[in-house]
């Protein structure tokens, strides 16, 4: 009976780690001047969200690198979630606290005014390990009613 339920609980243990897709969002900034690519890797609610930022220049497709820009995040209500200036990291981290919309604006890029706006919609992940536990829950009650386990 023993190798039976380690059989079943195998799986719990040795799946692989399943890692979230990145989006990929791009705008143009108010002027034309620099096109923001934005690759949003999502995480679960209340950890770090990345935010890998590009910054292209329009006419050539080339990558300007050392661009100078503020990071804000705001939720659909209008509250601030962060507030980061004068940045020139080419990732930035957030927290979602709850589920919603927010927007991503990458703000006053390189000095001169200019803004590009993302929408993003934060939803709770469903770790796989839950369904993964959930799968051998059943399995388990079937083994024990269809071979009185």
């Amino acid at each position: 009976m023993l190798p039976l339920y380690a059989l079943l609980l195998a799986p719990l243990f040795l799946a692989p780690a399943f890692a979230q897709e990145p989006v990929v969002m791009e705008a143009a900034s108010d002027e034309g001047t620099f096109l923001v690519r934005v690759e949003w890797t999502p995480a679960d609610l209340g950890a770090g969200n990345t935010f890998a930022l590009l910054f292209i220049e329009p006419e050539t497709g080339k990558v300007v690198e050392d661009i100078a820009y503020d990071f804000v995040v705001t939720s659909e209500s209008g509250g601030e979630i962060s507030d980061r200036r004068s940045q020139t990291l080419a990732a930035q981290q957030v927290s979602f606290p709850e589920e919603g919309s927010y927007t991503i604006r990458v703000a006053n890029i390189e000095g001169l005014g200019e803004d590009a706006e993302f929408s993003v919609r934060v939803t709770p992940e469903f770790a796989p390990a839950l369904v993964a536990a959930a799968g051998i829950a059943v399995a388990v009650f079937v083994a024990r009613f269809r071979f009185g386990l």
